[in-house]
């Protein structure tokens, strides 16, 4: 493998950002064909760079790649001649579906680019900043972490990732994605995936601000061995044959949402203090976006030996024609297998589709709640096909029951005995 290292570029330890002499080595490594552009041990500032076919961008032990905080640093890529970008998209596209928007911006940007690769040693960063933009999204974050379009083999590794902007990676329309042996802290999501298909997470670490795996109509993903800390959702994802095995979250968050930042602090990137949220929100969010077409039925989600502490609720699945991140295509099933949910405080909530709808099930699985929390009921359940509970153990709860519609078949085997409730009418549209 050719290696290029980018001092030979010019690229020097600066106040300056060294954008262009990063590009410069990126670009001189595509052209002979491939290989791997070196950081070397050392500070290095720059703004959104493109990664090119067949190129490794490799941080070796000591090395900061660190953002710039100025916003316009990200537009340098839009007047690379070397490869010609996308071209626009239709009148009134989101922007979250453009990659040429502002939204869209990032640290490290690729395009329809095929074999590429982010790896580090030990002791290697990149360091996102928290780059305050007015015009970004919730008028304060900044450029993604990675942001890579329609890419196809695609590797991370290794490094530690502080301070993303925004989501730390942002992955769309791509294929064939490793992950491995990845700590991101702070910052926003972690991992985000959007129209993807053959994903593995591994062996990762994601203590967040936001959710730490999201995204919606993805093939084929598996995610195991990680460990997870978030203010958000762990899981805020939808999909097709999706595996998360041997995965542990445990709360609260050492950080916080940035969103409920006074606006002083978020422009000056301050951390999170007692105003943000550190609590997860729930284990299991269900996203299905209004915003893009979802190519197959969502459906076979499996949690395998997993456990989850200090989050509000075990699962959200609202699609009740109100919540807009949750009204694309309805999700068919959803399982748990030898895991476990402590120190929950509020109503679980299991609202399928009401044409398609949605099977459930939990097997050898304990359930706790936090102290005080005991009398609410464990889950609200519309439009299901079927609950199916064996060896459920339900602990802390007062009398324990679910509220449901009564429109679906509910089994319980071997398990702590619940109370079935009705849920009562559906509340006025």
């Amino acid at each position: 493998m050719k290696n290029v290292s980018i001092l030979d570029f010019g690229a020097a330890v600066s106040d300056r950002v060294q954008t262009a002499a990063i590009q410069n080595a990126i670009d001189a490594c595509f052209l002979a064909g491939g290989g791997r552009v070196v950081i070397p041990c050392g500070v290095f500032l720059t703004g959104a760079v493109r990664l090119r076919s067949r190129v490794e961008l490799y941080l070796e032990s000591g090395a900061v790649l660190r953002g710039s905080r100025d916003p316009a640093d990200y537009d340098s890529f839009r007047s690379d001649l070397l490869e010609p970008l996308p071209g626009k998209v239709p009148p009134g596209t989101a922007r979250s579906a453009d990659p040429l928007s502002r939204w869209s911006n990032g640290l490290i940007r690729a395009f329809d680019a095929e074999d590429i690769a982010v790896t580090g040693e030990k002791g290697s960063y990149f360091w996102g900043s928290d780059v305050y933009d007015p015009e970004g999204e919730e008028d304060y974050r900044g450029p993604h972490g990675f942001s890579f379009w329609n890419c196809r083999g695609v590797r991370f590794s290794g490094y530690t990732f502080l301070d993303s902007s925004n989501w730390c990676h942002a992955l769309f329309g791509c294929q064939d994605i490793t992950a491995r042996n990845l700590a991101v802290y702070g910052g926003h999501d972690g991992f985000d995936v959007r129209t993807c298909d053959n994903v593995l997470i591994e062996d990762s670490l994601f203590h967040t601000g936001d959710d730490c795996i999201a995204g919606f109509d993805n093939h084929d993903v598996t995610v195991r061995n990680c460990d997870f800390q978030t203010a958000c959702s762990v899981f805020r994802f939808g999909g097709n044959h999706v595996r998360v095995e041997n995965c542990r979250s445990a709360g609260p968050s050492s950080f916080g949402f940035r969103g409920s930042l006074a606006g002083r602090r978020k422009e000056l990137s301050l951390p999170t203090d007692a105003s943000c949220r550190h609590r997860a929100h729930t284990a299991f969010n269900y996203y299905c976006d209004y915003r893009a077409e979802i190519r197959r039925t969502p459906g076979d989600i499996l949690f395998r030996n997993c456990s989850f502490s200090g989050a509000d609720q075990l699962i959200l699945l609202e699609f009740d024609g109100k919540h807009r991140w949750c009204t694309n295509r309805p999700l068919a099933s959803v399982s748990f297998e030898e895991c476990s949910f402590e120190d929950l405080t509020d109503t679980g909530i299991l609202w399928g589709g009401a044409e398609d709808r949605v099977e459930y099930r939990l097997s050898r699985v304990r359930i706790s709640c936090r102290p005080g929390a005991g009398g609410r009921p464990v889950l609200l359940c519309r439009n299901y096909k079927k609950i199916l509970w064996e060896d459920v153990m339900l602990e802390g709860y007062d009398d324990p029951s679910l509220l449901v519609d009564g429109g679906g078949e509910a089994v319980f085997l071997r398990s702590t005995p619940v109370r079935l409730l009705d849920a009562g009418p559906l509340p006025a549209p």
